[in-house]
C-alpha cells in the first residue's frame, strides 16, 4: 500500500504542475482550461468543435477511418461521457500538445518511476540503518521475537516480557547496512531537476554553491525555452485556427514567466 501511495502522490504532484503550465483566455462559456490541459497531458490531443445542440465543446478524440495523402484524418471522432460523434476535419480544430501529438504523461511516468524508486529505497535504507541486524531463534519463538521487534520499530520507550522469556535463545548478526541517504537524495534531486526542466520549470540545476556563469545560464535558458515552446506553439496554432474558424478571441500563454538567471563570471571565494 505504501508503494502504491508513494507513486500516486509523486505522480499527481508533477501531473498537477504540468497541467498548470499554461493559461487560456477567452474560452467560450462552459469550457475550462482544465478540460483542455488534462486531455493534452494524457492523450496528446483534443478536439475543439461546435455541437449543433450544445454549442462549443472540447473532448478527447480519435481519427476517423479515412486519411488524406499525408496520413492526416479526414474526420475526427469526439468522445466524452454519453457523447460520441464524428466531425469533418474542416469543421473542427485539433488542439495538439506538441507537433507530434505526444502526451506529457509518458515522460512524467518515466521520471516519477525513478523518483519513486529513490524514495522507497531511502525508506528501506533508513529502516535497515535503524535495526541493522538479522535475528535467529527457535521456530516456536519466532512470533514472540517478531512482536519485540514490532515494538522497537514502533519507538516504544520500554519493553516488557514474560518471566520465562529467554533472551539468550536469540542470536543477532549485524547486516553492516550502510546509510546512503545523502547519495540517494542527491540522485533524487538530479532526477527531479531533469523532470522540471522537461516541463519548462526553472529549477536552477547548476550547483547553488557556485554562481552561474554566462554560458551555463544561457544554455539552461535555451533548454527551458525549447521545452516550453514545443507545447506553447502547438497551443497557439490551435488558438489561431479556432479564432479564424469561429470568430472567437481565444489565447494561451505561459502562466508564470520564467525569471532570467543572473550570470556572474566571478567565482565564489572559497571559505
Amino acid at each position: 500500500m505504501l508503494n502504491m501511495q508513494t507513486y500516486r502522490v509523486l505522480y499527481e504532484h508533477y501531473r498537477d504542475l504540468a497541467v498548470n503550465l499554461f493559461e487560456w483566455k477567452g474560452l467560450p462559456e462552459g469550457i475550462q482550461e482544465r478540460h483542455i490541459e488534462r486531455v493534452l497531458f494524457s492523450e496528446g490531443k483534443c478536439l475543439f468543435f461546435r455541437d449543433p445542440l450544445q454549442s462549443f465543446m472540447v473532448l478527447p478524440c480519435g481519427p476517423g477511418p479515412y486519411l488524406n495523402v499525408y496520413g492526416d484524418p479526414l474526420h475526427w471522432r469526439a468522445m466524452g461521457l454519453n457523447y460520441n460523434k464524428q466531425y469533418k476535419a474542416s469543421e473542427c480544430v485539433l488542439i495538439e500538445n506538441t507537433k507530434m501529438r505526444t502526451p506529457t504523461a509518458d515522460t512524467v511516468h518515466m521520471f516519477v518511476r525513478k523518483l519513486y524508486e529513490a524514495e522507497r529505497t531511502m525508506d528501506t535504507n533508513i529502516k535497515t540503518s535503524k535495526v541493522p541486524f538479522v535475528f535467529t531463534c527457535d521456530e516456536k519463538n519466532v512470533f514472540t521475537y517478531k512482536e519485540i521487534f514490532r515494538r522497537v520499530d514502533g519507538n516504544e520507550p520500554a519493553l516488557f516480557g514474560a518471566k520465562g522469556l529467554d533472551l539468550d535463545a536469540i542470536k543477532v548478526m549485524p547486516t553492516r547496512a550502510e546509510f546512503i541517504g545523502n547519495e540517494l537524495m542527491d540522485y533524487s534531486h538530479s532526477v527531479e531537476n531533469k523532470l522540471l526542466t522537461f516541463l519548462g520549470v526553472n529549477c536552477s540545476p547548476v550547483d547553488k554553491r557556485e554562481r552561474l556563469i554566462t554560458d551555463e545560464a544561457e544554455s539552461n535558458n535555451q533548454l527551458l525555452d525549447m521545452n516550453t515552446d514545443l507545447m506553447l506553439e502547438a497551443r497557439q496554432r490551435a488558438c489561431e485556427a479556432i479564432n479564424s474558424m469561429y470568430g472567437l478571441n481565444v489565447s494561451v500563454e505561459l502562466r508564470h514567466k520564467r525569471e532570467e538567471a543572473t550570470p556572474d563570471d566571478e567565482p565564489v571565494p572559497e571559505q
